[in-house]
């Protein structure tokens, strides 16, 4: 239902063209060589412009390697991984919820209600409108999807297992910084979880 209710809020979102920051961010051709993915980890996330700029996220330019050899210059299907990583992320929303909500004795019985409800809104929330349709603000998805993914798996590892949950947050919180700077709060969201 959620991947569904996604794909029909953002069935117009996957255009054959590049928008927004999308036009001076994307040179084609910067994509499309395998052996520049070590350099992204060294440079900023405009150096191939030649502009200056503290923004890291090498994670992003290694999905955008992959559109390339995937899609090669048919941006329709840049976009269109953008969508299903927008309904990967919704997913994750729903997990983590309705783990947290099953945790309360008093909404234990209506958590995946409640989760799913709360899921839904976030899948067709218009924030999420220029995140989804443009390539460049991918980076913003893949750092929900590190740090949804690592408060779920800190729930559900903290109790039986608390070394494995703790490590699988670190790495999810590695995962994210490198996709982009906000997941910089995911240790203090762990510590108020």
């Amino acid at each position: 239902l959620l991947v569904a209710v996604v794909c029909l809020a953002y069935a117009n979102a996957w255009p054959n063209t590049l928008i927004f920051d999308d036009k001076p961010f994307i040179d084609y051709q910067r994509f499309t060589d395998l052996s520049a993915i070590p350099r992204y980890f060294t440079e900023n996330a405009w150096a191939a412009r030649g502009l200056s700029s503290d923004l890291y996220r090498p994670l992003l330019s290694v999905s955008l390697t992959l559109d390339a050899h995937l899609f090669g210059d048919w941006f329709a299907g840049w976009h269109l991984i953008n969508i299903l990583l927008h309904a990967a992320a919704t997913l994750l929303l729903y997990a983590f919820l309705a783990r947290l909500l099953a945790l309360d004795e008093r909404t234990e019985d209506s958590s995946a209600y409640v989760a799913l409800l709360a899921a839904l809104v976030f899948a067709v929330h218009p924030v999420h409108t220029e995140v989804v349709n443009s390539v460049f603000n991918r980076s913003n998805t893949l750092a929900a999807l590190g740090m949804l993914g690592g408060l779920w798996w800190l729930l559900r590892y903290l109790d039986s297992r608390p070394l494995l949950a703790w490590t699988g947050l670190f790495l999810a919180y590695s995962y994210a910084l490198f996709c982009r700077e906000i997941a910089i709060v995911l240790p203090g969201m762990a510590a108020i979880l």
